[in-house]
C-alpha cells in the first residue's frame, strides 16, 4: 500500500506528454487535452481579448514537445487554480 501511494505521487509530480496524459486520465481524449492547452493561455479574437482557462502555468514547451504537469493539471480539473 505504501509503494502505491508513492507510485501515485511520483506520476503526479511528473512532466506528461499529450499522450501519455490521455492514457493515464483516460476521461480526456488527446484532442480534449490538445482543446485545453490552445485555451490556456490569453489570446486575441475580433470581439476582444478571451481570458484563458488557467492550464498555462501546468503547461511546458521544449522544442516541439508540449509537457504537462499530471498534479497540475489534476488541481486545475479540481478547480484550484483559478
Amino acid at each position: 500500500m505504501n509503494k502505491q501511494i508513492a507510485t501515485i505521487k511520483s506520476l503526479n509530480d511528473s512532466w506528461l506528454t499529450i499522450k501519455l496524459l490521455a492514457q493515464a486520465e483516460p476521461a480526456f481524449t488527446e484532442a480534449a487535452i490538445r482543446n485545453h492547452i490552445f485555451k490556456a493561455s490569453t489570446r486575441k479574437s475580433s470581439k476582444g481579448e478571451i481570458p484563458g482557462n488557467g492550464l498555462a502555468p501546468h503547461i511546458r514547451r521544449v522544442g516541439s514537445k508540449v509537457l504537462i504537469n499530471h498534479g497540475g493539471f489534476l488541481s486545475w480539473i479540481d478547480g484550484g487554480d483559478e
